[in-house]
């Protein structure tokens, strides 16, 4: 099948064979989505807090409950807006019919892959960071990324935790803390009776088939679904989320996202205030020890309405990898925080994210949930002598036609880094990553589909992506600064009252 006829079956139109050439060339996170800052903006002083958080994703959200249940105030400023849900279930818009609440200040959805719908302009939940050679997505809602993913909760293996943050006791991790976050965010696993009978993932049980023929583990992961919620849906008793085409735009229902699970409790002590629509845009050290935030308070139009200062006592950054290091970077370069070292903004890497799919093997179906709930294990044991580490989601492709096609959007131990910087010329922050530094993850992915391909046939799909793998994007960026060494080599931060949460509990 051409790729055209292909895109045309799927009912998205041949504007998507082109939608690749228009969302092409560098942005930097000071990017053309926000209209210039006017001269006459109102500015105003916000006031002092003890405890102010910037962001409201995973780290932001942990940072908010935990010192409110303590009795600590909070301001959390968010840069995107909130969603609560309605009745109706219209606060979010499905991946087909993508409209202006997708995507965050953007003409076309922002998607990993295309979908040729030109849209308004508008603050919806999903941002897409275009950088020279990869571009990185990031939620942009109360709830952070918690909103726009699928929801896939998988307790990391202890041997590659306790290698990767050697200076955090891994007893107290999995003991205690890994437990309770899994109970905090409601995590469960798909019934499994459910999940050999529901048509919905049949498109998972056909790459199961596939992978067990080429000698290959596939295991269950759990998840922040509710998938007694999910069986209700099956039975058309309840609104159809995740089968009804709804993930990275949001969930009307099913998903417990950080809103209602974190922040919610956050809010219940009465010690949270939440202020949306707030872009941070620079940091200030001041002489009496606190930390003055300036502000800019955004419209639906990306204007941006008003000026407004802040100061705190302590602050809790959880922008992001890409928006703390912007943020720090920022600061730094103006000569308002002095005291950073140079490891800020190193060590950024894209988590080995990388997607493929295979084509004309065995029947997908035509309902999908959007739910993964199993991915193939090439990261334990001997791997059959491959050197390469990967763990391959079974990812849905939920276009309501039958495909014929198994898709991966896989994780890898890419060992490759690269860094943030700032740019004096264009007074930006950009990010030093070259394409060819995925050439593990391609490997290992190339690897993987020759395995299934040998022993079930078809071959690799070069419908979706370039050259058959999706290695331009990124869609878990690391999420703080990315190397513990900003924190630890003089204290620093810690001196000035600065805090990034490394992991979400």
């Amino acid at each position: 099948m051409q790729r055209r006829k292909f895109i045309k079956s799927m009912g998205l139109g041949l504007g998507a064979v082109g939608t690749s050439a228009v969302m092409t060339g560098c942005q930097t996170l000071a990017d053309n989505n926000y209209q210039p800052v006017s001269a006459t903006a109102p500015i105003k002083q916000a006031g002092h807090f003890s405890n102010i958080i910037v962001g409201s994703g995973y780290g932001g959200a942990v940072c908010a409950l935990r010192l409110s249940e303590q009795g600590h105030p909070v301001l959390i400023l968010e840069m995107g807006m909130r969603w609560d849900r309605t009745s109706d279930h219209n606060t979010f818009c499905k991946m087909i019919t993508a409209d202006e609440r997708s995507s965050w200040f953007k003409d076309w959805p922002s998607a990993p892959i295309p979908i040729p719908r030109r849209i308004k302009r508008y603050p919806g939940v999903l941002d897409l960071i275009e950088y020279d050679e990869i571009k990185v997505f990031a939620g942009r809602a109360y709830g952070g990324g918690s909103i726009v993913n699928g929801a896939i909760a998988i307790q990391p293996r202890r041997s590659h935790f306790e290698q990767t943050f050697p200076w955090i006791d891994s007893e107290e991790m999995y003991r205690t803390f890994f437990p309770q976050a899994l109970k905090q965010l409601k995590v469960s696993q798909i019934p499994e009776d459910f999940f050999n009978n529901s048509e919905h993932y049949q498109f998972t049980r056909a790459a199961e088939r596939q992978a067990e023929r080429a000698g290959l583990k596939t295991e269950f992961f759990g998840n922040s679904y509710d998938f007694d919620y999910m069986q209700q849906e099956a039975k058309g008793e309840v609104y159809p989320s995740a089968l009804g085409g709804e993930v990275i735009y949001g969930n009307n229902a099913g998903k417990y996202s950080l809103d209602l699970t974190y922040l919610k409790d956050a809010e219940a002590t009465g010690n949270v205030e939440v202020k949306t629509l707030r872009k941070v845009n620079a940091i200030k050290q001041m002489d009496n020890g606190q930390l003055q935030l300036e502000v800019h308070v955004l419209n639906i139009e990306g204007g941006v309405d008003t000026i407004e200062y802040y100061s705190c006592d302590k602050l809790f950054l959880n922008a992001g990898s890409t928006g703390t290091s912007e943020l720090l970077l920022k600061s730094q370069a103006a000569g308002t925080l002095n005291n950073l070292n140079e490891h800020v903004g190193q060590h950024w890497g894209p988590n080995g994210n990388i997607m493929t799919g295979r084509n004309f093997v065995y029947a997908a179906g035509e309902a999908q949930s959007t739910i993964p709930v199993k991915g193939i294990n090439l990261w334990d044991g001997d791997r059959g002598g491959s050197k390469y580490k990967i763990f391959a989601e079974i990812a849905p492709l939920p276009l309501g036609v039958e495909t014929w096609t198994t898709l991966y959007l896989a994780i890898t131990d890419n060992p490759e880094r690269g860094n943030y910087y700032y740019d004096k010329a264009s007074q930006s922050v950009k990010l030093n990553w070259k394409r060819s530094q995925n050439e593990y993850s391609v490997n290992a992915a190339k690897e993987l589909i020759e395995k299934l391909a040998k022993a079930n046939g078809g071959r690799l799909s070069s419908l979706l992506f370039t050259k058959g793998y999706g290695d331009n994007f990124c869609y878990h960026p690391l999420g703080v600064v990315c190397s513990v060494k900003p924190l630890m080599s003089m204290g620093e931060l810690k001196v000035m009252k600065i805090f990034m949460s490394k992991i979400a509990l």
